[in-house]
């Protein structure tokens, strides 16, 4: 047996090469294709650039520089709409970046100052911080709440000293808990779309032939409540449900995904 494992061995170590160097091709690849979009951005060839680095992502590659480079392209080639969903999908990775909220927020502004449905106080509240931050915290407080808690065991005359400590960091870790929970749930609750059309027509019927409710232009941002086929369901800035032709928006899905 020992003699069998020697003779595979040398298999072994070239397979393993073979798959780090087949790793390291690829992101070469990816670094290349990245750079070639850039240049194409320093080019002034904003849609070319735009269709770059979307085909970075359809390859599965997500970062929030990526998102946000696809977002700069979009709104230089004057699709604001495809810019506001690039820099959303990006500020879902990054959601505290300056850069990323200012360039969301002009985005907003030019799109006929557009704003996105109002949302609850505590979904808003959510989304500064993703899940894998309120995640770490909620490990972090729990963390702390098991070391006092072992302290006081451990040392009986320091359990009256950690006792507010301790119940202070069991409280957080509940709370932390529940915004993990809400976090994560919170996505599939408030499923969002962005028009990238210069004009979508609202209608009060998932039917072409259904009568026109309100119009809605390009950057606009919207809540999608329902579907019908080939038909979605959504609220409004201003809360008016309608139903628009799913071509018409940008559908962004949940984070994570």
């Amino acid at each position: 047996m020992s003699a069998v494992s020697h003779k595979l061995l040398p298999v072994v170590w070239l397979f393993l090469v073979a798959l780090v160097m087949a790793d390291t091709a690829q992101a070469d690849d990816l670094n290349t294709a990245f750079a070639q979009a850039n240049k194409l951005y320093d080019e002034s060839k904003f849609v070319e650039a735009a269709g770059a680095y979307q085909k970075l992502i359809d390859t599965g590659q997500v970062s929030a520089a990526l998102y946000f480079n696809l977002g700069n392209a979009w709104f230089k080639s004057g699709q604001t709409g495809r810019a506001i969903a690039a820099y959303r999908r990006a500020a879902e990775l990054t959601p505290r970046d300056p850069d990323l909220q200012a360039n969301l927020q002009f985005a907003r502004r030019v799109a006929n100052g557009g704003t996105p449905p109002k949302s609850a106080f505590w979904r808003r509240w959510l989304t500064t911080l993703t899940l894998d931050e309120w995640s770490w915290l909620a490990a972090g407080a729990g963390w702390l709440w098991l070391i006092l808690l072992t302290a006081g065991q451990w040392r009986t005359g320091l359990r009256k000293a950690l006792a507010r400590f301790t119940t202070a960091a069991a409280i957080g870790f509940a709370v932390l808990l529940i915004c993990v929970t809400a976090a994560f749930a919170n996505p599939a609750q408030t499923t969002s779309a962005v028009v990238i059309v210069p004009s979508a027509i609202v209608r009060y019927g998932p039917l072409t032939e259904s009568p026109r409710f309100y119009q809605l232009r390009d950057g606009a941002e919207v809540r999608v409540v329902d579907q019908d086929r080939d038909w979605l369901q959504v609220i409004d800035s201003a809360r008016r449900k309608g139903w628009l032709q799913r071509e018409q928006v940008q559908v962004l899905p949940p984070p994570g995904s």
